[in-house]
């Protein structure tokens, strides 16, 4: 990475760690006194409670992959020596402590799905990031590409964010 993006790319990366808290331990509160007091543990994987629906879960599924899409991508661009399991270890110490700290304040169900479909989103990432930068034949340029998506959509998110504050 060069010059704006090695000084950018943590602070995007910060801002990503903080929304992954807001929305995986406080389910996008804005009060913490709205927020369920649950403390759960389920050690089944992908099993569901046959009264919500299948297509809830599904949903469920899909967002936690897709969640954790984005650290797969930031740690590559972060930590580019650092080896390749080393990074999935991260990904999955990430998601247990997320999981671990749900059943510890009592704000939610600590899954066995959530870990894995975490871990999987945080490989996709990996994985996503791995391609691009083969495709395009540099690392650099599959740097940049990172960058600018990510600024984008930190822009848009924090912008979205703020104009709900600020209508609450």
């Amino acid at each position: 990475m060069k010059g704006k993006q090695k000084l950018f790319v943590p602070v995007l990366f910060l801002i990503y760690l903080a929304l992954l808290v807001w929305i995986i331990l406080f389910k996008l509160q804005f009060n913490i006194n709205d927020l369920d007091t649950v403390r759960s543990i389920n050690l089944i994987p992908f099993y569901y409670d046959k009264e919500i629906g299948t297509a809830f879960y599904l949903k469920e599924v899909l967002e936690n992959l897709l969640i954790f899409v984005p650290m797969g991508i930031y740690l590559q661009m972060l930590l580019p020596k650092c080896r390749f399991h080393g990074k999935l270890i991260i990904i999955a110490v990430t998601s247990l402590l997320l999981e671990v700290a749900q059943y510890v304040l009592a704000i939610g169900r600590s899954d066995i799905t959530d870990l894995i479909t975490n871990f999987m989103g945080g490989l996709l990432g990996l994985a996503l990031y791995g391609m691009m930068a083969r495709l395009l034949k540099n690392r650099e340029t599959a740097d940049k590409l990172f960058f600018i998506l990510a600024v984008i959509v930190s822009v848009v998110v924090v912008g979205f964010l703020a104009l709900i504050l600020f209508l609450n």
